[in-house]
Formats: C-alpha cells, sequence, structure tokens
C-alpha cells in the first residue's frame, strides 16, 4: 500500500464531444483515490450525482467527482452545441478531507469563472503536466492544494448575492482571526445587522458572536497546547484586542484560566 501524500496528476486533457453517447458511470471506473475536475469551456455537459438528480454544468462551470462513486456525467441529448471540456484526473491523497468538504458544502457542480484565480490555476496544472515543467512534485502538490483552496473561494464568492447569510458564516471561517465587527460585517452581506443576527442563528443554531467565540477559543487551545507561546500572543493571534478579552471568554467558556493549561 503507497504511503504516498502528496497528491499528483494523473491526466490532464481536453476533448470536444458531439456523441449522444458519451456518458460514464463512476462506480464503474478507476481508482478509488482520483478524483476529476472537469469544466466546462463550450456548449454544455451534466453530472448525475447520488440520488439520481441531473445537474446542469454549462460554460464557466466545473463537476467535481471521484472513481468508484455512485454518480455519472455525459453530453446532454437535448444538447445542440458541441460539449468541450478540459480535465485533470488528480491523485488526491492527503487533499482527499478538504475535496470532501468542499463537496458537501458546494455540491458537485461549482462555478469556475474564467477570469477567476482557480481557472488560472486550473490551466497552469494542465500545462505544466503535459509541458513537463512542474519543479518537483512539491511544486505540483503545492498548485493543486491552491487550486481546491481557489474552488472554495470562488463559491464563497459566488454565494454573497444569492445567500448573504451563507456568506456570512463563511467570512467568519476564514476571518475569524481579524478584528470582526457585526454591524460591518452585516453591511458586507448587504443585509442589515439585525436580519443577518436572526437568520444566522436560526440556520446555525448559535448567534454570529457565539460562531466567532467559539472558532477563535478553539484555535487559541490548540496553541496553548502545542506550543509555547505565551498568553497575550494567542491572544493577539486569534483576534482578541487583548490578553485580559481573552482570558475572560476562555474562563466564561473552559471554567479555567488558560494559563493554568498552558502551565499544565
Amino acid at each position: 500500500m503507497s504511503t504516498e501524500l502528496f497528491p499528483a496528476i494523473l491526466i490532464a486533457e481536453e476533448e470536444t464531444r458531439r456523441d449522444k453517447g458519451y456518458f460514464y458511470e463512476n462506480d464503474k471506473r478507476g481508482d478509488a483515490g482520483a478524483i476529476v475536475i472537469q469544466r466546462t469551456s463550450g456548449g454544455q455537459g451534466f453530472f448525475r450525482d447520488a440520488k439520481g438528480l441531473i445537474h446542469a454544468v454549462p460554460v464557466d462551470h466545473a463537476m467535481v467527482f471521484s472513481h468508484q462513486e455512485p454518480t455519472a456525467y455525459g453530453y446532454p441529448p437535448e444538447a445542440t452545441e458541441p460539449y468541450v471540456l478540459r480535465y485533470v484526473t488528480v491523485a488526491i491523497r492527503s487533499l482527499a478531507p478538504l475535496v470532501q468538504s468542499l463537496r458537501q458544502e458546494h455540491g458537485s457542480v461549482l462555478r469556475m469563472p474564467g477570469h477567476t484565480g482557480a481557472t488560472a490555476l486550473f490551466d497552469e496544472l494542465f500545462e505544466r503536466f503535459n509541458q513537463r515543467t512542474f519543479a518537483d512534485r512539491f511544486h505540483e502538490a503545492e498548485l493543486v492544494h491552491r487550486l481546491i483552496i481557489e474552488l472554495y473561494r470562488a463559491q464563497v464568492q459566488d454565494i454573497k448575492e444569492t445567500d448573504p447569510v451563507g456568506f456570512g458564516y463563511d467570512y467568519l471561517r476564514s476571518h475569524f482571526r481579524s478584528p470582526i465587527n457585526l454591524k460591518q460585517l452585516a453591511d458586507r452581506c448587504g443585509i442589515s445587522r439585525e436580519h443577518f443576527i436572526r437568520q444566522f442563528t436560526k440556520r446555525y443554531g448559535e448567534s454570529p458572536g457565539a460562531v466567532l467565540r467559539g472558532l477563535r477559543l478553539t484555535q487559541a487551545e490548540i496553541l496553548l497546547n502545542a506550543t509555547d507561546a505565551d498568553v497575550e500572543s494567542v491572544a493577539l493571534a486569534n483576534g482578541y484586542a487583548s490578553a485580559n478579552t481573552f482570558r475572560r471568554a476562555y474562563r466564561q467558556i473552559y471554567g479555567r484560566s488558560p494559563r493554568a493549561l498552558h502551565k499544565h
């Protein structure tokens, strides 16, 4: 059994399909450790998810799937234009949890417009693989990792108009180490502070402030356990204005001083 952790490109190709018989069932294909990112640049493809639901994959979108899962994809029978696509197959390895999280949160059909960082990295991976111009396997793995992160970023930015509360939740998770004002966050989401807090709490079962506090304290506790950083440094590194503010929040949740944990 391979112990290789670094992701690597296995195949990178582009195709133009006009055949109504272009159809693949993924549970009959390849290595379970491989994922495919297949971007539409012309026409349209389709993706059938594990529940049997059909999703269009138009231009500036990509489908993400793994081999040996109960999904399928192909050329829509009703299509009148050629389906122009580019895909990369990746031995995803250590990045599997990240890809799984991306698909669970945003689905298997993702926005991937041409002007985004995700598409630029996708095309760079495609070209470097076919031209054999990766500096080394670490360079290749780094680009794959950055691509998944950029795909995440593209989806979060895309939901700002359609789902401002979801955008706010993702913003908190991405920026919890920075000072965050809920009024300014609600303004960023395009809704009032009161509506944001009400809808956020209804959806996630906690207020934005509670979620933010939980993110900061969880990361702070990890740092206290894993490093020799002092309490003030840990507080500032996780978005607190002062060590005293951090101590009060920590004691309220955990019932003890962070310094006591650090000494232990």
